[in-house]
């Protein structure tokens, strides 16, 4: 099994926190998801970090990344539509046992530099308490 690095796009049931609250335990939707970060655990299992890609606008109190149409490009994703990558919302899975991953071919993937810029953002956020995790670990 090759393993996501960070950068890559997928596509994936991202579970939003208020579904979750609401007891939901699968995203109604595949969407479009980048892997912000991932983390070798020392029993050799793979912990991701799941941000989703919206074509929605984000409300001004919400925390994203627009993505810019260079990016779409580059990761293969059409460009005459807008696209943000949501910081202040995160699924966590592990890659080796995820029961709802299913198709784990990236589409593409974000430059190194934007990349970068998107888990600055998101190391910024999670400080400052700024990020809710929907944690599908288990």
């Amino acid at each position: 099994m090759t393993k996501p690095a960070a950068g890559e796009v997928f596509r994936y049931p991202f579970l939003w926190k208020r579904e979750h609250l609401a007891g939901e335990t699968e995203g109604r939707k595949t969407r479009l998801v980048c892997i912000a970060v991932t983390v070798a655990k020392s029993d050799g299992e793979t912990v991701v970090f799941i941000l989703p890609i919206t074509t929605q606008p984000p409300l001004a109190s919400r925390k994203f990344i627009e993505v810019p149409q260079i990016e779409s490009q580059r990761v293969g994703l059409e460009t005459h539509v807008r696209k943000w990558v949501m910081l202040d919302e995160i699924n966590t899975d592990i890659l080796e046992r995820s029961y709802v991953w299913e198709d784990r071919a990236p589409i593409g993937t974000f430059s190194a530099v934007f990349t970068s810029k998107i888990q600055s953002n998101l190391i910024a956020l999670a400080r400052s308490g700024g990020a809710s995790v929907v944690d599908r670990l288990k």
